[in-house]
C-alpha cells in the first residue's frame, strides 16, 4: 500500500473501461469513459490500496454522480464511499481529495471565494427548504462550493439548516431569526 493521494489527476479519456484503466499509473489517477456523453470515471483508488474504482456518471444506469470540470480540476458529487474493499470515503472537489474517514489530518479544502455567499443567499427562500444541489443548479455553481457557502451563512445567522432523512436542507433566515 502506498501513501494516499491528496488530489485527483485526470490523465485522459477513452471509449471503454479497459482503455481508460490502461491510462492509470497510481493513486489519484483518473480517466473518463466517454461514448457520446461522459459514462464513468475510472480511477485508481486514492487510498493506495491498488484497486480500480468505477464511478458511474450516467443516470440511465442506476445511481449516478455529478461531474463538474469547472475550476481547478474535477469535482464529483456526492462523495465516493466504497461499500467493500478498503471502504474509503472521500470527496473530490476541484481536483482536491478530501478524506472523510481516514487520512483527514492532511485535508485542505479548495480556495474559498466569499462572493459566492451573496449568490447562495439570493438563491435561498425563507419558506421552501432547498438542498445544496438544488441551490447549485439554480445559480450554476459547484455543489461543494454552495454547501460550504450555505454553511457559512448558517454560521452568520443568515440561513438555517437541518438534516432530514440523511439530506441537509437550507432556508434563508427570516427577520425574526436575524434580530
Amino acid at each position: 500500500m502506498t501513501a494516499p493521494a491528496r488530489s485527483l489527476r485526470l490523465v485522459g479519456q477513452a471509449k471503454y473501461r479497459d482503455e481508460a484503466e490502461a491510462l492509470l499509473n497510481g493513486p489519484g489517477d483518473a480517466a473518463l469513459v466517454v461514448r457520446g456523453r461522459a459514462r464513468s470515471v475510472i480511477m485508481t483508488c486514492p487510498d493506495g490500496c491498488g484497486e480500480t474504482l468505477v464511478v458511474n456518471l450516467d443516470p440511465r444506469a442506476n445511481k449516478a454522480w455529478r461531474l463538474d470540470m469547472r475550476g481547478e480540476g474535477v469535482t464529483l458529487y456526492p462523495s465516493v464511499w466504497r461499500d467493500g474493499g478498503c471502504e474509503s470515503h472521500f470527496v473530490v472537489w476541484r481536483g482536491v481529495l478530501i478524506w472523510c474517514d481516514r487520512f483527514t489530518s492532511g485535508n485542505v479544502e479548495p480556495r474559498y471565494n466569499p462572493d459566492i455567499e451573496k449568490r447562495v443567499l439570493a438563491g435561498l427562500d425563507a419558506t421552501i427548504p432547498l438542498t445544496a444541489e438544488a441551490i447549485a443548479d439554480a445559480i450554476d455553481e459547484i455543489v461543494w462550493d454552495v454547501n460550504r457557502a450555505a454553511n457559512r451563512l448558517v454560521g452568520k445567522g443568515l440561513a438555517r439548516s437541518w438534516k432530514q432523512d440523511g439530506t441537509w436542507y437550507f432556508v434563508r433566515a427570516d427577520e425574526e431569526d436575524e434580530g
